[in-house]
């Protein structure tokens, strides 16, 4: 009687949730060997001000630079057990220093392998052996509405654990801070705060399937994270060049009025092909309409973007292509972009040829006639900046519009006779 007893309160305990085996959820067990993965990262910034007094304002070369120290929290992921790290690029920009402090209370310096501010992601390596890490999914298999987890430092709060569900995929959000719009984030009802930046996002297989970030403050329930196959990317080229590689596929496109666009709804319009590349390989031209990459649909320019930059030189790219009323597929294989490409793009579709000169980047030679001969450019002027970034010499020009060459347009810095003037270009035709 005694023994039917103490199992009748055995099942009862166990039903209502008493029983360690009712309480111990899949998200229970991800989340005990998932934690001592993710990390507390505090990063201390060195800001110089001069002083805006009347004398140093009058003097500045007697002015005193005054400095002080900032500092930003955010969290980490380990990825790797002799200790890589990724988090957001955000979170570590413009650092001085890095400070990792671990689930046990461990804490180590991190030197930055490297930062891709598109991508908002940033490599981490800490000197340190056998960590406990998270893998990389593998696969982009994620299903809407599966369970997926937080893990990450909030408004400084360590190791704090949110869960909720996969909301969505492929999800169109802009960053308030680069101006960038992002079409491949994923979304979640998951709480994901201030300080979660970095931090990750799991499923119950265990995955590191995204790295959170943070960007939309006022947002309640909604939370964004940057999936894994754009992670696996941006981290195999931060170690293998020590920055992001972009592909080049040599083709600009711009979109489409929805009247123009395929049976689906989705298509770019192909405005130009760059001589001698990819795309002029596989036969693209202008007129063309790309519909799909890789399997997904292209609605955008922005979608456009988004395949670029998920894809490693050399990879193989799938376009389905519609061409008067037949749609075809092409495959083409990525290339890593012309070394001179920002020359290249300027004097192609601005009409300025460029050259340096005691210490600035001139221009050399106008074209006529051209987008910058009607603007009324001459050869001595000094080109200053380009989309709002400082030009010093020509491995600027090709870094800026490497990074740049599938915005619709470019914006130019001219300097003459002590004056700076601001004139914008659209990029192809």
């Amino acid at each position: 009687m005694r023994r039917t007893l103490a199992l009748l309160f055995a099942f009862a305990c166990a039903a209502v949730g008493w029983g360690d085996s009712a309480r111990r959820t899949p998200v229970v067990e991800v989340v005990e060997k998932m934690r001592p993965a993710v990390v507390n990262l505090t990063a201390r910034q060195v800001v110089r001000l001069r002083g805006r007094s009347l004398f140093e304002e009058l003097f500045p070369e007697f002015a005193v630079p005054r400095e002080y120290e900032t500092q930003s929290l955010g969290s980490g992921v380990v990825i790797s057990a002799d200790g890589l790290i990724v988090t957001n690029e955000h979170v570590i920009a413009g650092a001085a220093e890095i400070a990792v402090r671990f689930l046990s209370g461990r804490e180590e310096k991190a030197e930055v392998v490297g930062s891709d501010a598109d991508s908002d992601l940033a490599l981490l390596r800490v000197k340190a052996k056998g960590l406990p890490f998270l893998p990389v999914a593998e696969q982009d298999d994620l299903m809407i509405g599966e369970t997926v987890i937080a893990i990450g430092n909030p408004l400084g709060l360590e190791n704090t654990v949110t869960v909720g569900v996969l909301s969505a995929r492929d999800r169109t959000v802009s960053s308030p801070r680069t101006n960038r719009v992002y079409t491949d984030f994923l979304q979640t009802d998951a709480s994901i705060n201030p300080g979660n930046s970095g931090g990750a996002l799991v499923d119950l297989d265990g995955r590191l399937v995204g790295i959170n970030t943070a960007i939309v403050g006022e947002a309640q329930g909604i939370g964004f994270a940057i999936p894994a196959k754009r992670v696996r990317r941006v981290v195999a080229d931060l170690l293998r060049y020590g920055r992001v590689q972009p592909a080049w596929l040599g083709v600009f496109v711009q979109d489409l009025p929805a009247r123009g666009r395929g049976r689906s709804g989705n298509g770019v319009r192909v405005v130009d092909v760059f001589p001698g590349s990819p795309g002029e390989g596989a036969g693209l031209a202008a007129g063309d309409v790309l519909l799909a990459g890789n399997g997904k649909a292209i609605a955008s320019r922005d979608d456009f973007a988004t395949l670029l930059a998920q894809v490693a030189p050399g990879e193989r790219v799938e376009l389905e292509v519609l061409r008067g009323e037949g749609a075809r597929k092409l495959t083409l294989r990525a290339a890593t972009p012309p070394p001179n490409l920002g020359e290249q793009i300027l004097l192609r579709y601005v009409g300025i040829r460029l050259a340096t000169r005691r210490g600035f980047v001139v221009i050399s030679k106008v074209v006529s006639p051209s987008p910058a001969d009607q603007a009324g450019f001459a050869p001595g002027d000094l080109l200053l900046g380009i989309n709002g970034q400082r030009v010093r010499e020509l491995a600027d020009v090709n870094d800026i519009l490497t990074r740049d060459y599938l915005r619709s347009s470019v914006l130019l810095a001219i300097g003459r006779g002590g004056f700076q003037y601001h004139f914008t270009f659209p990029l192809a035709p």
